[in-house]
């Protein structure tokens, strides 16, 4: 139980690349801050990366989700942050198990994949949340009191501008 009497929710990770380091990382924090959150374990198949989760962050570290889920652990929540192509497999896998997920965007690398991923968690009635994080990001929420001419409303939608370097090549 948490210090204000709730449940702790147990988390995971799968993926410990760049993203999944920073859940990681957060998951930790808002454990040691008494967040109600406690991170139980992760999935990551390369062993340089898994050795180090295991020496950071002392959690059990599994090569795939079908060996977390076999453990036993209690897992209530994970992040998803494996290469999108592997979204699909992972986040079917833990949904059927009855976890709540974030995953990070893209929600999957087809469309029907993500109707898919959506259809089963909404026959589990599990949660299942895309990654859009930026919103929270202190440097966004720092400069959304200066926005005089935002490029969204909520009567219009969003203007979005891409802006990569690829654009412009032929």
């Amino acid at each position: 139980m948490s210090a204000a009497g709730a449940p702790i929710l147990q988390v995971a990770v799968a993926g410990a690349g760049a993203f999944g380091r920073n859940h990681l990382r957060v998951y930790r924090e808002l454990e040691a801050a008494g967040g109600g959150v406690a991170l139980v374990a992760a999935v990551e198949p390369d062993t340089t990366r898994a050795a180090a989760v295991v020496e950071h962050y002392a959690i059990p570290v599994f090569s795939t989700t079908d060996e977390l889920l076999r453990a036993g652990l209690k897992v209530d929540a994970a992040s998803v942050a494996v290469p999108t192509v592997h979204h699909h497999q992972v986040a079917c896998a833990l949904l059927d198990a009855g976890v709540d997920l974030l995953v990070e965007k893209p929600l999957a690398a087809t469309l029907a994949e993500a109707d898919e991923l959506l259809a089963l968690a909404a026959k589990e009635k599990r949660i299942l949340q895309p990654g859009h994080l930026e919103r929270f990001n202190p440097a966004v929420l720092a400069v959304q009191p200066q926005l005089r001419r935002p490029m969204f409303s909520k009567l219009t939608g969003f203007r979005c501008s891409r802006l990569d370097p690829w654009m412009w090549m032929s």
